[in-house]
């Protein structure tokens, strides 16, 4: 399975086609070389062969990322925060599904996937999309405000059904992820090494009184019997 689209960095056209193992990979168009920004590859003949010699597809949609001039429908890529709702409701509403790059703050990466758009839902002051993420074969739920972009698919979504979005997960990102917890750490071990010093601190004192008193009764005796 792939399509074409243009690149969301740097708006060369590419073609996204889906591995063995279901993870999607960047091309460049009517090549057989990954798409690397800036770095542009010519066309292979052999490829572009292939291109001409592919069977007819009974789904039309279904395109095997090749270079065909004569019958081409490229798939329609938003980008900013208007667009991208747009394409998610409209696929919601027509049961589709749509490729996202999304953005992740919990493992500081970004990824491109194929989803099915289950329901938007507002959690705790943030936006979030309930779907059914075909990378991992779950449902995930997704932060709306980091979709960087959003391309339709002529695909249907996925019959698998899901129940209400799982808040759980959201909740243990947000504590393995709040940097206030880190500083609650901080500030017990800050307190306790406090407390630890004046103890021993403490004992030092205690220690030196012990000392002083010492020196001064050996002071005392050497003056009489000295």
């Amino acid at each position: 399975m792939s399509y074409t689209r243009p690149c969301s960095k740097c708006g060369e056209r590419i073609s996204l086609r889906q591995m063995p193992a279901g993870q999607w990979v960047a091309f460049d168009v009517s090549t057989e070389e990954s798409h690397i920004c800036g770095v542009k590859n010519k066309p292979d003949i052999s490829v572009k062969l292939k291109s001409k010699k592919k069977p007819k597809q009974v789904n039309d949609s279904i395109d095997l990322g090749y270079e065909d001039n004569n019958e081409r429908e490229e798939s329609k890529i938003y980008d900013n925060s208007s667009g991208i709702h747009y394409c998610i409701d409209k696929a919601i509403k027509e049961k589709k599904r749509i490729f996202i790059d999304y953005y992740s703050e919990y493992n500081d990466e970004s990824t491109s996937r194929e989803i099915s758009p289950i329901k938007k839902y507002k959690y705790k002051s943030n936006n979030y999309l309930q779907a059914y993420c075909h990378k991992r074969k779950a449902e995930r739920n997704f932060l709306t405000k980091s979709i960087e972009s959003a391309t339709e698919i002529n695909k249907k979504k996925t019959k698998i059904k899901l129940g209400k979005p799982n808040t759980k997960i959201i909740e243990k990102m947000k504590q393995e992820n709040n940097p206030y917890k880190a500083n609650d750490n901080t500030q017990n071990y800050v307190r306790e090494y406090k407390r630890d010093l004046k103890d021993t601190e403490g004992s030092f004192s205690s220690f030196g009184g012990v000392i002083i008193i010492w020196l001064i009764i050996g002071t005392v005796l050497s003056f009489l019997f000295g």
